[in-house]
């Protein structure tokens, strides 16, 4: 009994703490990312920790799941008041994380400068030494994608002038059309690129 509560508390911890990570979570995204089993099993711990007050949630299209002030307090963290605008951003950072095999060393919105420029991407990570840069393009103006593009160019110049390689830069978009225009864009700078 002792050690089911404790294995009980641990797992709602790891929920927190994936939680206190990626913002704003649907139940298939922290399934996968804290090996939650089932739907139905899923369905039924994320309930319980609905009913102890340490999770929230909201219906969009789908159930998002965040965490309450009382959720951040038992893993120790500032409780931050979350944009309910900013949830289809962030749940395509999601996708594209776990799409991407949840890589280690992933890390949100760190800026990034270098010369007079700064850069935020949307996440950063390296694979086989490499730099990947992550862009979510939800509903941003083509312009900020183009602006972006020319940053990324210089970006890559500077790295491969300090590392010797150039960095891969990860579009995740919705739109075919958009999609065309940023290969286009990337293609015109000479950018190593991916587009899911």
């Amino acid at each position: 009994m002792m050690i089911q509560r404790v294995k009980k508390q641990q797992r709602h911890e790891q929920i927190l703490l994936s939680l206190d990570d990626l913002t704003y979570a649907t139940q298939q995204q922290l399934q996968v990312i804290n090996e939650l089993g089932g739907d139905r099993n899923a369905h039924r711990i994320l309930h319980d920790m609905e009913k102890d007050k340490i999770i929230s949630s909201i219906r969009t299209e789908r159930k998002v799941y965040f965490l309450t002030r009382q959720g951040s307090e038992q893993i120790g963290i500032d409780h931050i008041e979350l944009k309910k605008a900013e949830i289809p951003h962030l749940l395509m950072r999601n996708d594209l994380y776990i799409k991407l095999g949840m890589p280690a060393d992933w890390k949100k919105e760190q800026p990034i400068k270098w010369g007079d420029n700064k850069l935020i991407p949307d996440a950063t990570y390296k694979k086989g030494g490499i730099y990947h840069f992550v862009e979510i393009d939800y509903r941003q103006q083509m312009r900020t994608n183009y602006e972006k593009i020319e940053k990324y160019k210089s970006l890559s110049k500077a790295i491969f002038n300090s590392y010797k390689h150039h960095p891969t830069l990860i579009w995740h978009t919705l739109s075919d059309v958009r999609k065309k225009k940023i290969e286009e864009a990337c293609n015109k700078h000479g950018i190593k690129f991916k587009i899911y």
